[in-house]
């Protein structure tokens, strides 16, 4: 089963350094490897989500797909993001922006409807809430020099 929790943080940079969008995080604010922050976010969500093995199973293969779509389109929002801090704010940047906005819906209903399949209805909702948390977890986590703990609740 440790195969089908592998995934992706591509969002990381390849540095391992928090971008606030400005350029490289000062020293202090490193994220821990990439391996460690897998192994944060499985155990978060693990907290969180309270899986059964059988619904482990079939969870994170589709979380992994739903992860790959939103860095995707991820992507594309931070080279609009970019180009618009860099000056080139125009028309057509605005309707790409709108464009991505709608695009990053779209694939957060595709999945409800997915992980619904698997998923009872509290627990796909306490996905996207994970999402959020675990995110924010990791910026304070960079914050204070890479201390703090692994998942608990607030």
């Amino acid at each position: 089963m440790a195969g089908l929790l592998v995934f992706s943080l591509t969002s990381v940079r390849a540095a391992g350094q928090f971008d606030n969008g400005h350029g490289p995080a000062a020293p202090q604010e490193k994220f821990p490897p990439r391996e460690e922050i897998r192994n944060l976010k499985i155990a978060f969500f693990a907290d969180r989500l309270q899986l059964t093995p059988e619904q482990s199973e079939k969870f994170w293969p589709l979380y992994n797909e739903y992860w790959n779509a939103r860095l995707k389109i991820g992507h594309r929002r931070q080279e609009l993001h970019r180009s618009i801090r860099e000056g080139r704010a125009g028309e057509q940047q605005l309707k790409e922006l709108l464009e991505v906005m709608d695009a990053e819906r779209q694939v957060a209903a595709d999945y409800v409807v997915k992980f619904r399949r698997i998923l009872p209805l509290d627990k796909v909702a306490k996905v996207f809430v994970a999402d959020e948390d675990f995110k924010n977890f990791l910026i304070r986590k960079a914050a204070s020099g890479g201390g703090g703990n692994g998942g608990g609740r607030r």
